[in-house]
């Protein structure tokens, strides 16, 4: 004759209640997910043999609805409610990382300011992207042409696929001019205006090219369109 596993007071759902979740085991919140236990196995032996199966929270984790169906003592309410759990987790982590990664990013205007110091005494002219998401942040930033004295050609082909493989929702732009004039010469217009045109094809907004000469940021004016959702003054 089978004795009670566990007294009332220690079975998972009251330890939930007396200890909070975190105290439980892996079986034990297993056992709570499957509420039940089957022919031969009360709800904790269920829940072990599982564990046992699959070794860890990772290899239950790699399991299907199909794979837990073959196992005895799991009907289809049982694995729907175990892949749904382990749905749910999956889930929580991605976001958690998501955030915890926004978090981390820096403001497109902290970046122009850094930018900004960083070519202030610069001799030779260079062209910076920084690739940004919806909410301002920027996900990458790169020096994209590295010129001489006379100047810098902008790789647009190279910054198109950047923004796109980055899923970037917007790109911002600026160069330094060596000779401290923050004046936008008429190529620096042109290339603002051709830009904006190639990334509102893809659907990207743009923040704007900037000039930076001696710590100094002038963003450079156009005939077209506004500059998009984030635009802001400097």
């Amino acid at each position: 004759m089978k004795t009670a596993a566990s007294t009332r007071a220690e079975l998972p759902r009251e330890r939930v209640e007396r200890l909070g979740p975190q105290a439980l085991s892996l079986v034990e919140i297993i056992a709570i997910l499957l509420r039940t236990g089957a022919r031969g196995k009360n709800v904790l032996e269920l829940a072990s043999s599982l564990v046992k199966e699959y070794g860890d929270l990772q290899g239950l984790s790699r399991a299907s609805f199909r794979e837990f169906m073959e196992m005895g003592g799991l009907g289809k309410a049982k694995s729907a409610t175990l892949v749904a759990a382990l749905e749910l987790a999956r889930r929580l982590y991605a976001e958690e990382k998501a955030s915890a990664e926004g978090e981390g990013r820096e403001h497109f205007r902290s970046c122009l300011a850094r930018w900004s110091a960083r070519f202030s005494d610069e001799p030779r002219e260079f062209i910076a992207a920084a690739f940004v998401d919806r909410g301002g942040k920027v996900m990458e930033e790169d020096i994209i042409s590295w010129g001489g004295l006379e100047g810098a050609v902008l790789d647009l082909k190279y910054l198109l696929r950047r923004a796109v493989r980055l899923d970037a929702a917007a790109v911002l732009l600026l160069h330094n001019h060596p000779d401290k004039s923050l004046d936008p010469s008429v190529e620096d217009r042109l290339l603002t205006e051709h830009v904006q045109r190639k990334l509102e094809a893809l659907g990207m907004d743009f923040l704007g090219h900037y000039v930076t000469a001696g710590g100094q940021l002038s963003e450079v004016q156009h005939q077209g369109p506004g500059c998009g959702r984030y635009s802001e003054s400097w």
